[in-house]
């Protein structure tokens, strides 16, 4: 029986993919007020709802999939 936390297909899917859009992305690197204001534009759309903030941190590794913020220091 598969873990409930191994990633699916799709979900193997969507992180190729997305890992394949930021390697070919070297040749289109943003400097300057171009850079920040796609920072800021990237900002705007993970924070627009509580769901996108929820899943950005979660992606991030700073929240579990249930919203309990995970403990990054350990020691």
């Amino acid at each position: 029986m598969p873990s409930a936390t191994a990633a699916t297909p799709q979900k193997k899917s969507a992180k190729l993919a997305r890992a394949r859009a930021v390697a070919s992305a070297g040749s289109q690197l943003l400097t300057g007020q171009a850079l920040l204001d796609d920072m800021e534009a990237y900002r705007k759309k993970v924070a627009a709802t509580p769901d996108s903030a929820r899943s950005f941190l979660t992606r991030l590794g700073v929240m579990t999939p249930s919203g309990k913020v995970k403990k990054l220091i350990r020691g």
